[in-house]
């Protein structure tokens, strides 16, 4: 673990290696078969968070704040979807 300055008070980034954040985030270009197994691994991630949120009692979820499971994990599904656009003949290139 590398010394953290701590002169800017932020203890967010002070504690985030406590935390088991990464230090230094590496972006390093993506092959295709690197692309499919971050998206693979992250469906499973998000399927196992599921599980464990579905395993939990009402009042449990409700003091986390949760009322909808899927939407926590997946996002807001209104977010996904296409609207109708009724001037799509005015946008068409």
């Amino acid at each position: 673990m590398a010394l953290i300055d701590l002169t800017s008070q932020d203890w967010t980034t002070a504690l985030a290696p406590l935390a088991g954040f990464p230090e230094v985030v590496r972006r390093r270009p993506e092959g295709p078969l690197q692309h499919l197994v971050t998206r693979y691994l992250a469906w499973r991630a998000r399927r196992a968070t599921l599980r464990m949120l579905n395993a939990l009692d009402s009042a449990t979820l409700r003091d986390l704040g949760i009322s909808d499971t899927e939407s926590q994990v997946y996002g807001d599904p209104a977010g996904r979807r296409r609207g109708y656009d009724a001037n799509w003949w005015r946008n068409a290139r």
